[in-house]
């Protein structure tokens, strides 16, 4: 490697990144994944556009030899960091508890779209297959590709909608999670075959063998050993993000070099020791998103620019195919997963919702496209219809999600009148007032709320204790901006039961932020009650949703005082969402 060639690479990324991000954000602002700016970058700078435009400066920018190597080095780095940030979000305490429900949902979530992708890879003309004598892996492979799940972008959809706590959105991600980790193990058995075009089940069987002890090592001994270290480096909290940070990235380079080294993409090394890692009670939400940010604005959008860089998206967009890509691995994923929530209880529209949920495939779809395509399976036709129903599905999720759990339905219509007494003054009304808890920790303040129920809830108080704080170990309810909503759905209610406290000095409840949580929501609910959790976690989160709320709240000393305080929030909230709703009806009407 000479000057020149560092001098082009560092070009490269400094283009890739500046427009990746610019667009990413431009989508954002749109409502849209910040993934499709970021593929929309790799559009304007690659074959589809620079290279029509001014063919001889995108020949510069992205030459092949050395440059083309570095690239292709720092893109495989940004993976494994990506599916680290995926594996991080899953909770293995999660999936356990929602056990019957999440495998059921899973596992025909996964069936259903393989059997169709299966059958679409043997129905496609063989001009589309690049080794037509390779058709069983073809197929196979795009049998994986539509059973498996994005869940960070399952995770943002599940958190804008403010799905993320509640128990549909806790199935949605348990059954995201098994998705996940079945489909990558599915994927990296297939990449030693489509490198080399014929099965050594020799070879097959110790390579199956050596990552299922891989596995096997990391969750069972890999956990409590990660859990100590998260311990010592946690002494100092002012330094404690920066070398929990250092230790998962050293940790998943290396759990990468061990997968790459048995014959299994490198990729799944970083899943497996994100999963481990992020499965320690002990990893702070706050360090999580750190994380988070971290590889989603600096390697995520090198990432997805480049994996449109060299495909002429517009030479290459096959309408039927794409089309008919698009419709099987919806239709398959919602008819298994809406069978498998249909199936464990759920109403019709919740059932929908898991599946739509699940639908989302993101950006895990476009890395298994792009690694297929790399491997010389796919062409890139196939590569642009997978990209195109992955962006499609993502984008599809949120809106039918909120259409079928927060629109009307014949459920919402019978309980209109209830519901109507599930404004988080009425809600608090009938509950209980605590406005100086004494508690220092979320697990005492809970004890303090629950107690304070006791004249509504009577022997239900402890079973509703014990509920609600196995559920915050499962998943912290800390919201951020300094409130909490812990919850849990209840054996034996009938309506929906809250209380309300004040914290001066602030409890912690694991939030996003990192902020301690002043005013602090117990929110007890009927089981199965899915459609009214949602509408009530919402009430209860746009009571305070803005500062002054939440100053005022914390400033009142009576249950009086405070039910004021959330009564005439409530008002001006709908006032607000009022008066927006006629200034777009007059701008409709222009």
């Amino acid at each position: 490697m000479n000057e020149h060639d560092a001098v082009v690479f560092l070009l490269s990324i400094a283009a890739l990144l500046g427009t990746a991000r610019l667009l990413g954000e431009l989508a954002r602002t749109l409502g849209l994944p910040a993934v499709v700016g970021e593929l929309t970058a790799g559009l304007l700078l690659g074959k589809t556009v620079l290279g029509r435009v001014a063919p001889a400066a995108q020949g510069f920018l992205f030459p092949g030899g050395a440059p083309r190597t570095m690239l292709s080095a720092y893109t495989t780095f940004a993976v494994v960091l990506l599916l680290v940030v995926a594996g991080l979000e899953v909770d293995l305490n999660i999936v356990k508890k929602r056990g019957r429900t999440a495998i059921i949902v899973s596992l025909l979530g996964i069936v259903v779209p393989l059997v169709g992708g299966v059958i679409v890879g043997y129905v496609v003309p063989e001009s589309f297959i690049l080794h037509p004598e390779r058709r069983d892996l073809f197929a196979v492979f795009l049998g994986v590709a539509l059973s498996i799940s994005a869940m960070p972008v399952i995770a943002k959809t599940l958190l804008d909608l403010g799905l993320f706590k509640t128990d549909i959105g806790l199935l949605v991600m348990s059954a995201a999670m098994l998705d996940d980790l079945i489909g990558w193990v599915a994927f990296s058995v297939l990449i030693g075959p489509m490198h080399g075009g014929t099965v050594d089940f020799v070879l097959l069987a110790r390579t199956l063998m050596l990552a299922t002890l891989f596995v096997a090592g990391a969750l069972l001994l890999g956990r409590p050993l990660a859990d100590r270290a998260l311990a010592k480096l946690e002494k100092k909290a002012e330094v404690a993000p920066g070398r929990i940070l250092s230790l998962l990235i050293v940790l998943a380079i290396l759990g990468a070099a061990s997968m790459q080294a048995i014959g299994i993409h490198a990729a799944l090394g970083g899943f497996i020791v994100g999963a481990t890692v992020g499965d320690s009670p002990r990893l702070r939400e706050r360090t999580r998103q750190t994380m988070q940010q971290f590889v989603t604005n600096i390697f995520a959008p090198v990432f997805f620019a480049s994996a449109a860089l060299r495909v002429d998206f517009a030479a290459n967009f096959v309408p039927w195919l794409c089309g008919t890509v698009f419709l099987v691995a919806t239709l398959a994923k919602l008819l298994g997963c809406t069978m498998g929530a249909r199936w464990t209880g759920l109403s019709w529209r919740e059932a929908l919702a898991v599946g739509f949920g699940l639908n989302a495939r993101g950006a895990m779809e476009i890395i298994l496209a792009l690694l297929a395509r790399e491997a010389g399976l796919i062409d890139d036709r196939i590569f642009v219809a997978l990209v195109t129903m992955a962006i499609g599905t993502s984008l599809l999720a949120g809106p039918m999600m909120k259409k079928l759990l927060y629109g009307p339905s014949a459920s919402a219509r019978s309980l209109k009148r209830r519901d109507a007494q599930d404004t988080a003054a009425d809600l608090v009304r009938n509950g209980a007032f605590v406005p100086h808890l004494l508690a220092r920790t979320s697990a005492r303040a809970i004890e303090e709320l629950g107690h304070a129920l006791r004249g509504s809830l009577g022997d239900l108080v402890e079973p509703a204790l014990i509920a609600v704080l196995e559920r915050e170990l499962v998943a912290p309810t800390g919201l951020g901006d300094e409130v909490a909503i812990p919850h849990a759905p209840i054996e034996g209610l009938s309506r929906p039961i809250v209380a309300l406290g004040l914290s001066k000095e602030g409890i912690d409840f694991d939030a996003p932020d990192g902020r301690a949580s002043h005013i602090i929501f117990l929110l007890l609910l009927p089981p199965k009650a899915f459609e009214r959790e949602v509408r009530v976690l919402a009430c209860l989160a746009r009571s305070v949703f803005d500062e002054a709320a939440r100053d005022a709240l914390l400033a009142t000393t009576t249950s009086d005082e405070a039910l004021r305080c959330l009564h005439e929030h409530a008002q001006r909230i709908d006032r607000e969402t009022q008066a927006a709703g006629s200034r777009i009806a007059g701008f409709t009407d222009m």
